[in-house]
């Protein structure tokens, strides 16, 4: 019983399978049938309308009848036999022979595959036949245009191309043998032969207008233009070789040998009209001559460079030597008051080394010169770094002097200072005497005395050997204060002893009346007789602002009168 249901089992999944896998072979088939009847129902009439609308004969009709026959190949033939396999394949799946009916199927998919492209390269031939004919009757017009253009250009300017004429002929012939027959294999109906033969001249063509174009600058060039401008090289170094230039180092003839050679070459390639590359070496050629040129003129300019910069580096070194020799002098008197280093002195000795290394290399370059067997734009070189070297030791010699005079600029700042304040001393004397002072205060003796014994030891430290300059600074600071001081207290004694004399002046118009008055005024008088003007002022101010009030500020303006006078002296 257990077996029998298996078996039952294994039925039913059987037919089950079977069922899903016919129904997979079922749809296949629909699918084929459907692109079967697409691939008959194309139809190549319009595309092969066209075709007829050519010549048809030669290429064409030949074309046009295999186009025809696959066509008919494909309808009657191919495509019944896709029908009858479609059956087959059916037949197969129902009696369940699934591998052969998808073998089927497979074979049948291939079929329709090959008519499908068989299809596309008949369309795509039909319009490689149809376009081919459009394009060469529009370019055949233009090829006819360029071939006239150049055959015009080769007979108007026949003299432009030399020996290059004929074969430029030659080749054009050839093109307007071809071009004949375009137009044999064109009313032939072959039109695709036409095609690439009007392509293959059309290339030709432009190669030949390019060479057209190209060969009588060419000629010209190495027949004319670069000979012409070897020539005038060649005289012009002869003549600068005859008026004392050396030069030897620019090699001019044997350049110019080797570039009349190539030019040669380049003429006999011209007339096989052999152009590759020639057009980039006559380029290099010029570049070849300018730089001949540039040689040639950068010797002239040279030279004159050497003649005026020879003066002028000559002038450079006396000038130099001369401010040396001074700087020694400078040295030795500095030795005596100051104390210079081993650096310091040693710095002279290289400059002093440095100015003989350029003296003789100067002498070096002169005797070039005498001997005319060098180059000017070598010597311009050497020239040049001789300038160079030369304003480098100058500028290091500046320094040199910059750092003497810096050694003596302290004293020298010294001395101005002690100069200003023996000044502000002799002022104060010069005021003292036209202001008729009766008297000097003591203090005022002792800080005069005191500023002057300053002064005189300033002076002393300045004159020792070697300057201390240190112990100078520091007196020098005193001195500076106390003449200032001086002038100061001299300015303002001055002051008060105009003002006592203007208050006792204006008071005196009210002693007889103010006995107070009388008495103080009298008592700053006598401070006056001792020299005591600043309590004298205060003793007759007061005095006189409590007699009258405001009196002190008008004798003031008088007093200030009195000292801008006594400046004036």
């Amino acid at each position: 019983m257990e077996v029998v249901i298996g078996l039952l089992a294994a039925l039913v999944i059987f037919f089950a399978v079977g069922y899903f896998i016919r129904k997979n072979i079922y749809r296949e088939v629909d699918r084929l049938e459907a692109r079967k009847i697409e691939i008959m129902n194309r139809s190549l009439a319009d595309e092969m309308s066209r075709v007829k609308e050519l010549k048809m004969t030669g290429q064409a009709e030949e074309l046009f009848e295999k186009w025809r026959q696959e066509w008919d190949e494909i309808i009657t033939s191919q495509l019944p036999e896709v029908e009858e396999l479609l059956f087959d394949a059916e037949d197969h799946a129902d009696k369940y022979r699934f591998k052969k009916s998808k073998e089927v199927l497979a074979h049948i998919e291939r079929m329709l595959e090959a008519a499908d492209q068989n299809i596309e390269q008949i369309i795509e031939e039909i319009y490689e036949l149809v376009t081919s004919e459009e394009r060469n009757s529009i370019e055949i017009e233009d090829v006819k245009e360029k071939f006239k253009k150049a055959k015009k250009t080769l007979l108007a300017h026949s003299h432009t191309f030399g020996r290059a004429h004929a074969k430029l002929e030659t080749a054009l012939y050839e093109v307007y043998e071809e071009l004949k027959r375009f137009e044999a294999e064109t009313d032939a109906g072959n039109y695709l032969a036409a095609r690439e033969i009007l392509t293959k001249q059309n290339v030709i063509l432009d190669e030949l207008c390019a060479k057209i174009e190209l060969i009588p600058a060419m000629l010209a060039d190495c027949q004319s233009a670069i000979p012409n401008q070897l020539a005038e090289i060649s005289d012009g170094y002869k003549e600068m070789a005859e008026q004392g230039y050396f030069l030897e180092h620019i090699q001019i003839q044997s350049e110019a040998e080797r570039i009349s050679g190539t030019l040669i070459i380049f003429q006999e390639k011209i007339c096989e009209l052999e152009l590759d590359g020639i057009s980039e070496s006559l380029q290099e050629i010029h570049e070849s001559i300018e730089t001949m040129y540039d040689l040639l003129e950068k010797e002239v300019h040279a030279h004159h460079f050497v003649l005026s910069e020879t003066v002028k580096t000559e002038g450079a070194l006396h000038e130099l030597t001369a401010a040396k020799l001074i700087s020694k002098e400078e040295t030795d008197t500095v030795k005596k008051s100051y104390h210079l280093s081993e650096e310091e002195t040693s710095r002279l000795r290289s400059i002093d080394k440095q100015v003989a290394a350029l003296q003789k290399r100067f002498h070096h370059i002169q005797d070039k010169m005498a001997s005319e067997k060098i180059a000017y734009s070598l010597l311009k070189e050497e020239l040049l770094e001789l300038e160079k070297q030369t304003s480098e030791v100058r500028k290091d010699h500046n320094e040199y002097r910059e750092m003497l005079h810096a050694l003596r600029k302290e004293e020298l700042l010294a001395r101005e200072q002690l100069t200003e304040a023996r000044r502000l001393l002799n002022e104060s004397a010069r005021l003292i005497s036209k202001s008729n002072v009766p008297g000097l205060p003591a203090a005022y003796s002792d800080l005069l005395k005191e500023a002057q014994r300053t002064i005189a030891y300033v002076s002393e430290k300045l004159d020792e050997i070697p300057l201390d300059m240190v112990a100078v600074n520091i007196l020098l600071e005193d001195a500076v204060s106390a003449s200032a001081k001086v002038h100061q207290q001299t300015e303002d004694m001055i002051e008060q002893v105009y003002y006592v004399e203007r208050i006792i002046q204006y008071g005196n118009r009210f002693r007889s009346r103010n006995e107070r008055l009388s008495k103080d005024l009298h008592e700053a008088e006598n401070l006056f007789r001792h020299y005591e003007y600043e309590s004298s002022l205060k003793k007759a101010a007061t005095a006189i602002e409590h007699v009258e009030p405001g009196s002190f500020e008008k004798i003031g303006t008088l007093v200030e009168e009195d000292l801008e006078e006594l400046k004036n002296k």
